[in-house]
């Protein structure tokens, strides 16, 4: 059985609906284990070698956040700066990192709408495309990357059935059991 590490990146998960519910869609599954960064660090200091012993502990690591300005919120952004570190998370010499070979997904809801993450839509370019750091970040980590999970339309009510793909994050999740 794979364990997994949610590492949830919402600045107040308590206020949340969207986010909120595919945690609560998970928060059940004996293998997974949700990880809340700002109730963890809701001062900012993030403690660096207890969050690589998490993700040392877990086969599939699942960072799950809302889309902020086509980023991540501040401190999952911090978090990455503070954990993520050369000779642990990568190398440059091709030496395996730490994280070589779990799976990675990136898990997000966004405000806008689906069609608005087309080549087409509003912001000329898909999701992927517009949170390709997260791609080339993972890659760089050896990461064994897997689809992006997806709920958009947030903002307005979300433009997906949010009870339908909260059932679909815990059958991925499940997935891995």
């Amino acid at each position: 059985m794979s364990k997994v590490l949610v590492v949830v990146g919402h600045p107040d998960l308590s206020q949340s609906k969207h986010n909120a519910a595919l945690v609560d869609a998970v928060r059940d599954l004996t293998h997974v284990t949700v990880h809340d960064l700002y109730a963890a660090y809701p001062d900012f200091q993030i403690d660096a070698d207890a969050e690589r012993t998490l993700l040392a502990e877990h086969d599939v690591i699942v960072f799950q956040h809302p889309v902020y300005w086509y980023n991540t919120p501040p401190l999952f952004r911090q978090w990455q700066d503070t954990v993520l570190t050369h000779r642990w998370a990568f190398t440059y010499d091709g030496t395996p990192s730490q994280l070589a070979g779990k799976k990675a997904i990136v898990a997000i809801t966004s405000g806008g709408p689906a069609e608005s993450y087309t080549p087409e839509g509003m912001n000329k370019a898909t999701i992927e495309t517009l949170l390709s750091s997260w791609d080339a970040t993972l890659r760089l980590c050896q990461f064994d990357i897997q689809p992006m999970f997806k709920l958009h339309g947030t903002a307005f009510g979300a433009s997906e059935d949010l009870a339908t793909t909260a059932k679909q994050y815990n059958e991925l999740l499940a997935s891995f059991a």
